[in-house]
């Protein structure tokens, strides 16, 4: 895989519940390559009540959890991470795949300093 595009993967800021006052904090930066959501993916998160609007993996990745969102490089959207599956790839390596689902809200970046 080549792995050529931004991915920011965001958290709700600490102490924070939901709603979190519509801010999120940057926490890591990954180089990503999209996957394809296929016609079977996409209906089975459906009938499971959830969505899957893209499909990205990142090499390692284990500490991305499916409560985080994300930023793709190139997007304006905001994505919720749905599912975080830690595999291998044809090489052997470790990498996560992220099912991402398209927010609806609007959200605003900030940094930890901005919070006091």
């Amino acid at each position: 895989m080549i792995y050529d595009r931004r991915l920011s993967v965001c958290i709700p800021p600490e102490g924070f519940g939901a709603p979190f006052h519509g801010r999120l904090m940057p926490w890591q930066e990954h180089l990503c390559c999209e996957l394809t959501v296929f016609h079977r993916r996409y209906w089975q998160a459906l009938q499971a009540g959830s969505r899957a609007d893209r499909m990205v993996q990142i090499p390692m990745g284990q500490d991305v959890l499916p409560t985080m969102y994300a930023l793709l490089g190139g997007d304006p959207h905001l994505y919720r991470i749905e599912e975080a599956q830690a595999t291998t790839d044809e090489d052997g390596l470790p990498v996560t795949n992220l099912t991402l689902r398209r927010e609806e809200a609007n959200y605003d970046l900030c940094k930890p300093e901005d919070l006091a």
